[in-house]
């Protein structure tokens, strides 16, 4: 029998994927988003996705003109010594220039330049380098899908968990119920001479159980509702207000596989990007093209030449100069700019490039094949569970049966209140059991979900 349900397990794996729907209710919808939006760590994801996307978009921006405005503002002063071939005036004889000769010179100035730049072409830098931010960028997003799925199973988990203990508590309470009503006929037994004191403090000692383990599942409890507020920004008062889903999910067929896994598609987008990372590398030696234009002022004032001649009349012979400007001064004009050897920089750069290029491939194709082996795991764990749900849920009716039947005949004298009391709590672990189960099961619905990567909320909402 064994053999036949895992071999029907494994044909099941081979025609169908699955798409979870009516599993939520409203409120779980609404609280799932609200944890969404509040995840601190969504939102660092986020924000790094932003600053991506400004470093691509300063990347592409490379292209667009630049206009520069600089200005200069200097006074000047040098000494200068010179020594020239002296010469000899032809009709007065006189020597210039004999010897070292020395000039102080002086004089202030004003220098303005406004220069526009445009680069016309990077060697495809710019091209290669904003394809590569860009894969980048798609496998961060990808990745984040991946991160989204895990804190809407951590808050749907928390749901269950809640709910787990609230029928649980149900449990219990009707379990105080009946074994009140039941010490409530022993006691009047008692009286009459029809029972004796063992079998009502027997039943003492079970309802001081349920009340010991009622006091750990009310602490347990509001432990959960300080994590589901915590995760979801609601106050605790409101929280208490709602009831969740605790039955089996139902999922319906769907076209997706573990190749739909996020962290696939992001591992695919890493290599891409080192692909492109490549080329650039590969394109460095192309030069780089920039037009630039500019447009200048400039002014040399209030400048003189002092020198140690003098005229016949024995005054010093001294050079002013009051203004000397150039304006406008037009240049326009297309540089170039080639690296014709870079010292290996670039080659090196290459190399370890494909060394990346070649770690990100083998780490797609590792997680290629674990994630189709999980993915089937979790198939396997899904109809498993599916199947043991049948069955909890027929040892739950088994055990309500034979509680009904225990408190029968032992009102009828015919089992002992131990035996009586072991039937209360066989019925108890059933039940909880069963929850259990559900809860389980739902989680294992959830990692089917992730495993072909759709576990999003327009796949699970009502």
């Amino acid at each position: 029998m064994k053999g036949i349900i895992l071999f029907s397990l494994f044909c099941c794996l081979t025609i169908y994927h699955l798409k979870a729907q009516n599993n939520l209710n409203s409120i779980e919808i609404e609280l799932i988003n609200k944890g969404l939006e509040k995840s601190y760590a969504l939102k660092k994801s986020i924000y790094e996705l932003e600053i991506d996307s400004i470093q691509t978009r300063s990347i592409r921006q490379n292209f667009i003109p630049t206009l520069e405005l600089d200005a200069l503002y200097g006074y000047g002063a040098s000494k200068i010594n010179i020594d020239i071939p002296t010469v000899q005036m032809p009709i007065t004889g006189i020597e210039l220039f004999e010897g070292e000769s020395e000039f102080d010179t002086q004089g202030q100035v004003v220098n303005t330049n406004l220069t526009a730049k445009a680069l016309l072409f990077s060697g495809m830098q710019v091209k290669y380098g904003s394809k590569a931010s860009e894969e980048k960028i798609r496998a961060k997003n990808f990745l984040l899908i991946a991160e989204r799925a895990e804190i809407i199973k951590d808050i749907i988990d928390t749901f269950d968990k809640i709910e787990l203990l609230k029928h649980s508590e149900i449990v219990i309470s009707k379990s105080e119920d009946r074994l009140a009503k039941e010490k409530a006929r022993v006691i009047n037994a008692i009286d009459n001479g029809l029972a004796i004191p063992y079998d009502r403090d027997k039943i003492t000692v079970a309802e001081l159980n349920l009340s010991s383990v009622k006091l750990e599942l009310y602490g347990n409890l509001r432990l959960l509702y300080l994590k589901l507020s915590m995760l979801t920004g609601v106050d605790l008062s409101t929280l208490e207000k709602y009831s969740f889903n605790l039955t089996p999910w139902k999922l319906e067929e769907d076209n997706n596989t573990f190749n739909d896994r996020p962290e696939l598609k992001a591992l695919d987008a890493s290599v891409k990007a080192y692909d492109y990372k490549l080329k650039m590398n590969q394109n460095s030696f192309l030069p780089k093209i920039q037009a630039q234009a500019s447009l200048s002022y400039s002014n040399l004032f209030n400048a003189n030449l002092e020198t140690p001649f003098s005229l016949p009349g024995g005054e010093n012979v001294n050079l002013e100069l009051n203004k000397f400007q150039l304006f406008p001064t037009y240049f326009v004009g297309v540089g170039m700019h080639w690296d014709l050897f870079d010292g290996l920089k670039n080659s090196n750069e290459t190399h370890k490039t494909q060394i990346e290029k070649s770690i990100a491939e083998e780490e797609k194709t590792d997680a290629e094949e674990k994630l189709m082996l999980f993915s089937k795991k979790m198939q396997v764990n899904y109809e498993v569970k599916n199947q043991q749900l049948i069955i909890k849920e027929q040892e739950m009716l088994a055990a309500e049966n034979s509680l009904n039947l225990a408190i029968k005949s032992y009102r009828e004298g015919l089992i002992s209140v131990t035996e009586r009391l072991q039937t209360e709590t066989e019925y108890q672990n059933a039940v909880l059991n069963y929850y259990k189960f559900v809860a389980q099961q739902r989680m294992a619905a959830l990692d089917l979900l992730i495993s072909t990567g759709s576990l999003e909320i327009e796949n699970i909402k009502n």
